[in-house]
C-alpha cells in the first residue's frame, strides 16, 4: 500500500489473470489517491477485469450490451465493521490499451485519466449535464496536470 493523502484512503486492487498491459499497483493507487477528496477514512475497491466481465456488468446495470473501458459504482455507505465504502471501480485493460493506441495517447496517460475519472464519479461528479461535464473535465485536467500528464481531452 502506498502512503495515501491524510492516510484516509484504502485501496484494494484485484486482478483477473490477463495478458494485457496493466500498470503496477503503486501507480494505480497514486492516481486514485490524487483524485480523492472525501474527508473521512474510505475504502475503494478496484477490479481489473476481462472484457467479458465488464460487458456483463454494463448490460446488467446500464442495459448496454457492449464492453466499456471503466464502470464506477458509488456506494458511500458504512458497513458493519464501521468502514466507509466509497465504491467500486471496474476497469478493462484490453479496452483502455486499445483506446490508447486508437487515440494516440500514452498508455500511462490513458490509465491515469480513467482511474481519476472513476474516482471522481465515486465522489459525486457527473457529466450528465453540460455544466456538470465542464466541472468534471476541468477537475480531471487539473489532476492530470498535477501528475505531469497531458490534457486528456486534447485531441492529438
Amino acid at each position: 500500500m502506498i502512503e495515501e493523502k491524510n492516510n484516509l484512503l484504502t485501496i484494494q486492487i484485484t486482478k483477473d489473470k490477463l495478458l494485457d498491459y496493466i500498470p503496477d499497483n503503486i501507480k494505480i493507487k497514486k492516481w486514485a489517491t490524487v483524485a480523492f477528496e472525501t474527508k473521512r477514512d474510505s475504502l475503494v475497491i478496484i477490479k481489473i477485469a476481462h472484457k467479458d466481465e465488464i460487458m456483463k456488468l454494463n448490460k446488467f446495470f446500464f442495459k448496454k450490451n457492449k464492453p466499456t473501458n471503466v464502470l464506477s459504482f458509488p456506494n458511500n455507505s458504512i458497513v458493519k465493521t464501521g468502514e466507509f465504502i466509497l465504491g467500486d471501480i471496474i476497469i478493462c485493460p484490453e479496452i483502455i490499451n486499445n483506446e490508447s493506441k486508437t487515440y494516440n495517447i500514452d498508455r500511462q496517460n490513458r490509465w491515469a485519466h480513467m482511474i481519476i475519472h472513476s474516482m471522481l464519479h465515486l465522489q459525486g461528479y457527473t457529466h450528465d449535464l453540460d455544466k456538470h461535464q465542464v466541472i468534471m473535465e476541468n477537475r480531471e485536467k487539473k489532476l492530470m496536470n498535477l501528475l505531469g500528464y497531458s490534457d486528456p481531452y486534447y485531441a492529438n
